[in-house]
């Protein structure tokens, strides 16, 4: 089969944080797809990545047009999303164990993904790292479900990671400190579990928010940041889902574990598990436009969006990225 490529418009930082519409050229390998994409959520990753000069997107959902001569795993157009992991080595003991996110050569958006990214018209990626979304999932709730479930203790991919390497069960009671983009999802999850949730959070604010996402419990956190004394007896999860470490007085018997992402196992089942039960994030859309991104990126900085931001191709201006 002859080499395909395809032109790539996307969007891109700069050093001086302003965005860019950029445009290039990318083969499409023997064991890669060219995917069309419609949605992608909003991380804060990219809020660091703006002046990096790498192309802005790794929560993306989209379908496949095109796919290279040895590709198996994806049918041409299937609908498909990816997180921010490009590349791992295959062969390492990380790779061979399941969990090639740690692997010694993995690739990232920002270490990798030069020339694309998921707030664009195409990505080209490697069939390893796209993954089928559920035909219950709208996508754009999909997008955040791609990357927004890590947390950085017991540490949607990242929270439903945590709470498998924790070991979570029914009879469980999950604390989640913080209550956005990440913290919302653990909520979501954890009470689709059966366990009980326990939010820990500096905004009073939140209170209505936690308890209509499923919470039993809600406790503000001081804002002095000193100790806690009243941490609920019985929490046997506690998810760090904010900026901040708090001030909990604990014993020192206690298991601390992080993460970057999740297992690709984990990453189809936390997908299958959010369709079965139905767990949509709260979002709001933005166009996929420079524009839209520069509002979406105002909204997030400013602590404004609730939960999500989501850019889409199917909202009124979206699709037109000069």
């Amino acid at each position: 089969m002859a080499s395909q490529s395809r032109k790539l418009t996307y969007l891109a930082g700069s050093p001086e944080g302003e965005i860019q519409v950029k445009n290039s050229v990318r083969a499409i390998g023997g064991m890669e797809v060219l995917v069309r994409v419609t949605h992608s959520g909003l991380c804060g990753t990219d809020v660091h990545d703006r002046t990096a000069g790498c192309g802005l997107g790794h929560e993306g959902i989209g379908f496949v047009e095109k796919k290279g001569a040895e590709v198996t795993a994806v049918e041409i157009g299937q609908r498909v999303g990816w997180g921010w992991q490009l590349s791992s080595c295959g062969h390492c003991r990380e790779c061979i164990s399941g969990y090639r996110q740690y692997c010694p050569e993995s690739k990232g958006q920002k270490y990798g993904e030069l020339e694309q990214g998921a707030f664009g018209d195409y990505v080209v990626k490697h069939q390893e790292f796209v993954y089928p979304i559920p035909v219950e999932i709208e996508s754009k709730f999909a997008g955040p479900l791609n990357c927004a479930g890590q947390s950085l203790i017991d540490l949607q991919i990242t929270v439903y990671e945590a709470l498998h390497v924790a070991g979570s069960k029914p009879s469980d009671c999950i604390g989640v400190v913080g209550l956005g983009g990440l913290g919302h999802l653990a909520v979501l999850y954890a009470r689709a579990m059966g366990c009980d949730v326990v939010v820990f959070s500096g905004s009073e604010s939140k209170r209505a928010d936690a308890m209509a996402l499923g919470a039993t419990e809600f406790c503000l956190l001081p804002r002095e940041g000193g100790p806690i004394h009243n941490l609920k007896a019985g929490i046997n999860v506690l998810l760090l889902c904010g900026g901040e470490l708090p001030n909990f007085e604990v014993s020192s018997d206690y298991h601390k574990s992080a993460s970057t992402e999740a297992s690709r196992q984990n990453h189809i089942d936390a997908l299958a598990f959010a369709a079965r039960h139905g767990i949509k994030p709260w979002i709001e859309e933005f166009p996929m436009s420079a524009e839209g991104l520069r509002n979406a990126l105002t909204a997030l900085e400013s602590g404004k969006v609730r939960y999500r931001a989501v850019l889409s191709t199917e909202v009124e201006g979206g699709g037109h990225l000069s």
